[in-house]
């Protein structure tokens, strides 16, 4: 795999034009500020370096970031970089959709898998002693969540655990509630079962922040008679970290009419500086014992191509009847890989996955920034995950753009490939959804493109 030569920055003015991936054309206009230097750094470093915060409590962003080094993922089966023309892309779009990162993952996963790999046997494996400890210990250490390792099911990630929660929980022809715009593989996983989506949308308020009426949510349930729920927590791609006090509303209703919840909390660990994702079944006994909790290192250490998650299940009848549907399925013993990964990620990744949760924090910041110069186009409100929720509708008033034309232009004219906000459901028309788990050079390459697109359009418009 080839890996874009770093320039060096050695001196406080000393800045390069950072490369380009190779799918980019030529620059039309200039970055919104300088572009920022792609530098080589030792692997660890943005664990190790010394930073000061500023009032809000992060530091700047250092040009010297690792996390600014710009990978070449082409040639390399990458569904993100790879698989445009087959998705029905044209081959120049920059991607940014599918949720993983362009940064390597942490020196220390990446240590243990060539460790891991020398032993040369890879033969039929299960969490040992050491996998539950230091399972345990991550959720007591960054969530305050005492769990045991018995509740552990380990699955080949969140999407197939929350079909077999949904093939085991209910039958053909039941409704299930999500709440929408979510993330398309919650109802793609009810449908697909036979069952019936219930939805309960989320509510948009003045200030673009996304909140879950309780009332509706129980005119659902009412009307419906769905006894599962499926939550996204924290919410993609909305954005949202449920407060303790919104998660406690949800858990009242949950017990009143009796609803099983299935949790998906694959994007926990990346609620931003400031946030923290409360796990849904640590609010209580009753909530525990109604909840199954889908957690795995894909997003937050960029494994998901290892194949592992962490599916928790405290009730023991609720664990059984979803072993036996996991069971019927054919699934037995996880990747040996995906376990070495988890391990090492939980055990000795937190100070990478803080500096990776402030240079996120930067990336939605330069977005907002940016985006002052593109009419039309907000960010929502967001408090975690590296997806941000672009709010495209202003441009579609100002231009007579219809909402089921606006993907055609993002990929056509802007020459991006980001996810339309119509496949998420009600409510995501007008909507577009942009990963920024990506060095700074890739980020403004993109925000360029959409920049020329939208003034090309509304000069259009205008004429």
């Amino acid at each position: 795999m080839t890996t874009y030569a770093p320039a060096v920055v050695t001196g406080t003015d000393a800045v390069s034009e950072p490369p380009r991936h190779p799918s980019a054309p030529e620059r039309q206009t200039p970055a919104a500020n300088s572009p920022t230097a792609v530098v080589s750094l030792p692997a660890d470093a943005a664990a190790t370096s010394a930073v000061v915060p500023d009032a809000s409590g992060l530091a700047p962003h250092a040009s010297a970031s690792p996390f600014d080094v710009v990978h070449d993922r082409a040639g390399t089966a990458s569904l993100k970089w790879d698989f445009a023309a087959e998705r029905g892309r044209p081959s120049a779009v920059l991607p940014l959709w599918v949720a993983d990162m362009d940064h390597p993952t942490a020196p220390c996963v990446v240590n243990a898998l060539l460790w891991r790999v020398r032993h040369g046997i890879f033969g039929y494996t299960e969490p040992d002693a050491a996998y539950n400890a230091t399972l345990a210990a991550w959720f007591a250490r960054r969530y305050d969540w005492r769990i045991d390792p018995a509740w552990n099911v380990v699955t080949p990630g969140v999407v197939p655990a929350l079909a077999t929660a949904v093939r085991a929980l209910t039958e053909p022809g039941d409704a299930v509630v999500i709440e929408e715009p979510v993330y398309y593989p919650f109802r793609e996983v009810v449908e697909q079962q036979g069952r019936v989506v219930a939805p309960a949308p989320l509510v948009r308020g003045a200030d673009g922040v996304y909140r879950r009426d309780l009332d509706a949510l129980e005119a659902v349930l009412t009307s419906t008679g769905a006894r599962l729920l499926l939550l996204c927590n924290p919410h993609n791609p909305v954005g949202r970290v449920w407060s303790r006090a919104e998660l406690t509303g949800l858990a009242e209703v949950a017990e009143r009419h009796d609803v099983l919840v299935v949790s998906d909390e694959v994007h926990a660990d990346l609620a931003l500086p400031g946030y923290r994702t409360t796990p849904f079944a640590s609010l209580s006994a009753d909530a525990a014992a109604r909840t199954i909790t889908c957690t795995s290192p894909s997003k937050s250490f960029n494994l998901a191509g290892l194949q592992v998650a962490n599916i928790l299940i405290a009730d023991p009848d609720l664990r059984a009847r979803f072993r036996s549907a996991l069971g019927a399925a054919g699934y037995s013993q996880p990747n040996v890989l995906g376990l070495t990964a988890c391990q090492a990620a939980y055990k000795s990744g937190d100070a990478w996955l803080d500096a990776l949760r402030r240079h996120i924090e930067y990336a939605r910041r330069h977005v907002i920034r940016r985006l002052e110069r593109v009419p039309g186009v907000e960010v929502s409100p967001c408090e975690g995950t590296y997806l941000l929720w672009l709010d495209c509708t202003g441009l579609l008033e100002a231009t007579g753009l219809a909402a089921e034309e606006l993907d055609g232009f993002i990929t056509d004219q802007a020459g991006l490939w980001l996810d339309d906000g119509a496949l998420f459901g009600t409510g995501g028309a007008g909507f577009t959804r942009l990963n920024i788990a990506c060095p700074r050079a890739t980020l403004d390459e993109a925000l360029d493109r959409l920049e020329i697109a939208v003034h090309g359009l509304l000069a259009s418009a205008a004429a």
